[in-house]
């Protein structure tokens, strides 16, 4: 790809193939001369040839990185689909940023809050004693959010989950037939939670509702909030509480049901996975891909991560020298650089035509975020290091000869045939060592 000089610094890395055919010439001369450690002619003639071109033997640190053409920005998107029914009545613009409890969207002037997690919501959270995964991502993020969830089973317990009665479905479009929308409701001690929805004391110590017990049974206490009675008798098989699940004990429900109220839900105490949007955390709005006025399911918008990120195109065949965590080194666009590392590498590779090679995208991720403030977006090129070897001598691969015996050596100015091994390629350069060649020699490179 062409470019302005300074900009586009592709290296090549040297291969056993290309390094065999620049030895192609030497090889021959040495060939023609007698080869060998001898004396012969050619040797002398190569030597006392005043067109011939020397190089100085060095010492410094080689390593065979590559560079490669990127976009910064913030990283691969993620599509946000909607669910349920109703329309949208709001989005959020593009380039705002979203965090845990803020409304996404809106669906019939209702509010879709984010949550963070790995696992999105995959069936209603209603009956008591559910146990799951999808349980302790509503459990975290009310703690999170200030919410005493009161106490949990712990792993190895076995509940026996509820029977869940039809009730209302809470959410967008729902109707709640225990509170009115937007009314405080009255927590177990008979008081209201604060004006704007967070947990007052009382909602706090964990007070409100019972917990699941090793039987399945839950406390027969009435719940002041939702007129409900003692949950219904268990019909259900025991289940164990695995590592990294929660319980929907009542007290989770009831803290679902102040959450529901100060973000102007209706307070059902239920779930749905359309209700919510689970993101991996902060995200920002890239783009939007419905308006107001559309059905509720189906694209509704792609998010980013908030920060700069550069996604760097590699041939599928390419990538194998690359991975997670690996530190590169990216080129921006004022030429300054900026220190990065190897975030991912995505297993799915795409061709972008016919002809063209299956590519992978690889996410570079910045060190110091502040050293790139001052892009939004553009072209820039990540360096990727290989192996490294420091303080080494090393000679310009021109210099190799192919010996006929067999390896490679370098013909010193004065003529001398010194047999060398080689190491790493990169850059032009070769590492070396032999018996008698030493920093600061002078040897012959072809023309």
């Amino acid at each position: 790809m062409d470019g302005p000089p300074g900009r586009r610094r592709r290296i090549r890395v040297a291969t056993g193939a290309a390094v065999a055919a620049l030895l192609v010439a030497g090889s021959a001369a040495v060939a023609l001369s007698g080869g060998g450690f001898g004396d012969g002619s050619g040797t002398r003639t190569a030597a006392s040839d005043p067109s011939a071109r020397t190089a100085r033997v060095i010492r410094t640190d080689l390593s065979n990185s590559r560079t490669l053409e990127g976009t910064l920005g913030h990283g691969a998107a993620t599509t946000v689909r909607g669910g349920g029914e109703g329309r949208i009545t709001w989005l959020p613009s593009s380039g705002t940023t979203v965090t845990r409890g803020k409304t996404l969207y809106r669906v019939d002037d209702r509010p879709v809050p984010v949550l963070y997690g790995d696992l999105p919501l995959y069936r209603p959270l209603r009956a008591v004693n559910t146990v799951g995964r999808d349980v302790r991502v509503l459990a975290d993020n009310l703690l999170a959010l200030g919410y005493a969830i009161g106490p949990q089973p712990a792993p190895g317990r076995t509940v026996v989950p509820m029977p869940a009665g039809p009730g209302p479905r809470s959410g967008p479009g729902s109707g709640s037939e225990d509170q009115p929308a937007g009314r405080p409701e009255k927590n177990a001690a008979g008081r209201n939670d604060a004006p704007d929805g967070k947990p007052s004391p009382e909602g706090r110590n964990g007070s409100a509702g019972g917990t699941a017990s090793e039987e399945g049974t839950a406390s027969a206490g009435k719940n002041a909030s939702a007129g409900q009675s003692a949950p219904a008798a268990p019909v259900s098989a025991p289940v164990r509480v695995e590592q990294g699940d929660a319980v929907l004990t009542t007290d989770l429900i009831n803290a679902v049901k102040r959450w529901q109220t100060a973000i102007g839900a209706p307070a059902t105490g239920v779930v749905d996975p359309h209700d919510v949007v689970v993101l991996t955390g902060p995200m920002r709005v890239e783009s939007l891909q419905a308006q107001v006025g559309d059905p509720a399911a189906g694209e509704l918008l792609k998010a980013t991560a908030t920060g700069k990120a550069v996604t760097v195109p590699v041939e599928a065949g390419d990538a194998g020298g690359i991975a997670r965590d690996q530190h590169v080194t990216v080129h921006l666009p004022d030429d300054s650089t900026a220190a990065g590392r190897v975030a991912s590498v995505s297993t799915a590779a795409e061709a972008e035509g016919d002809d063209s090679a299956p590519k992978v995208d690889v996410l570079v991720t910045f060190e110091d975020a502040s050293k790139v403030k001052r892009f939004d977006a553009g072209p820039v090129q990540v360096e990727f290091v290989g192996e490294t070897r420091r303080h080494v001598l090393a000679v310009p691969v021109t210099a190799l000869l192919a010996l006929r015996e067999g390896g490679y050596g370098v013909q010193l100015s004065r003529g001398r045939l010194i047999a060398v091994t080689t190491g790493l390629f990169a850059k032009g350069q070769v590492e070396v060592s032999g018996a008698g060649l030493a920093e600061g020699a002078r040897v012959v490179v072809a023309s």
